[in-house]
């Protein structure tokens, strides 16, 4: 047994096990090395300047490209990718345009792999800062106006990033230029931009604080052109559950002890990009814009009620209540003008009580039977409503209780006091 080789250390057995595994993932580098050679090859041999040659990628060379993203997506495994060199080889891949799948996977990892993202963080706030100097804006805005690339760069990043920290800086700075120069506002808030600030925001899943209230400050710069209220329309089924979500945040508060300080610049913005939809929509379509989403109008009401109960605390709170007070208005005459165009006939009725029951719901809980909570929001609404003293409104609201049948909405708008 002299002549038997040594058993290794017990202590190097186990690291031997593991010298080839990437990370704790059951995946090898081995593996990894073969994946890249087979992209190499594929992109040396299979080159052409021809753009409408496009081909579909082997399948089992799919599967595998699909099991590196998802490595990729692992912020925990990045560290343990950086001696492959993913970013330059991937680079190179973009120049195979035959293969459309293909690129698609070499710009999402090109995008998340390793710190490359942070350059692109550092350039935004850098483009951001000089923005924000009166002396130097106009060459840098000049600039971007003439490097037609420069949205569809951000389109991209906005729909393949997985960086947080990216996606906010990029709607930053979008939100710096949008304001400034109003004419790159107008050609850049189309339907392809807000698409990508939603799937942005998805990513993100922030529900509050100053990094949506960026986001909603450049939803509020679509509502101020047509091409973006357009776009705002066009996804707005989309758009509405993502102020939902944000607007059941504000009112998980009582109304009197909502924090208005922290939620005021969002819902400055919020409620005018949906007036923004309300008024440019025929009225069938207008009553019922909000049907996406049947908690935001309750939330709007319980927000109007927490301004007037703080309006000496929170003086602000009227600028609030004037948007609601538009938004309000513009919804009741849409309801109005539907209604009329409704005729006594049997179908007309069916599709008012149809109409009633689902989109209009709402009224129906406003004027539910008398509880302290349903009162206070049923005197919120009219008070909002009638906040200038509005006659013309008023005269909607009646006609809208007499033929929809709420009598408490009705008393309430009778009610001398």
């Amino acid at each position: 047994m002299s002549d038997r080789n040594p058993s290794p250390p017990a202590e190097l057995a186990e690291e031997l096990q593991h010298v080839d595994q990437i990370g704790d993932t059951a995946y090898s580098k081995r593996w990894l090395y073969a994946l890249l050679m087979k992209v190499l090859n594929l992109v040396k041999f299979n080159s052409t300047s021809d753009l409408n040659d496009i081909r579909e990628l082997d399948q089992e060379l799919e599967e595998q490209l699909c099991c590196l993203w998802d490595l990729t997506v692992n912020h925990d495994v990045l560290p343990h990718l950086e001696d492959f060199d993913l970013v330059p080889i991937f680079t190179d891949v973009l120049t195979c345009h035959q293969y459309p799948r293909l690129l698609k996977f070499a710009g999402r990892l090109h995008l998340i792999c390793f710190s490359y993202y942070r350059y692109h963080i550092q350039h935004y706030r850098l483009i951001q800062t000089i923005l924000a100097s009166d002396e130097d804006i106009a060459p840098w805005i000049t600039a971007i106006r003439f490097q037609s690339d420069f949205i569809e760069c951000v389109h991209f990043i906005l729909n393949n990033s997985t960086q947080d920290h990216l996606l906010i800086a990029t709607i930053r700075l979008l939100d710096a230029i949008t304001r400034e120069d109003d004419s790159l506002a107008e050609v850049w808030c189309g339907s392809a931009l807000l698409s990508a600030i939603l799937v942005a925001q998805r990513q993100m899943k922030w529900l509050y604080g100053s990094e949506v209230e960026v986001i909603h400050r450049v939803l509020y710069t679509f509502s101020s052109n047509v091409g973006g209220v357009s776009a705002l329309i066009q996804l707005f089924d989309q758009l509405l559950p993502t102020f939902g979500v944000y607007l059941r945040k504000v009112c998980e508060d009582e109304p009197h002890l909502i924090p208005f300080s922290a939620y005021y610049n969002s819902l400055r913005a919020i409620v005018p990009v949906i007036d923004a939809v309300a008024a440019s929509l025929p009225p069938s379509q207008s009553a019922c814009c909000c049907s996406s989403d049947k908690t935001v109008i309750p939330c709007l009401v319980q927000i109007a009620l927490g301004c007037q109960c703080q309006m000496e605390q929170f003086p602000l709170g009227q600028g609030i209540l004037t948007d609601l007070n538009i938004l309000f208005k513009d919804m009741v005459k849409s309801i109005r003008d539907m209604l009329k165009s409704f005729t006594s006939s049997s179908d007309s009725l069916v599709t008012t009580t149809d109409t009633f029951d689902q989109d209009l719901s709402w009224l129906r809980e406003l004027d539910a039977p008398d509880d302290d909570r349903i009162k206070q929001l049923r005197g919120a609404f009219v008070t909002c409503c009638l906040q200038n003293d509005e006659n013309e409104t008023r005269g909607d609201l009646i006609y809208i209780c007499n033929r929809l049948k709420l009598s408490r909405i009705l008393e309430e708008l009778t009610d001398d006091d």
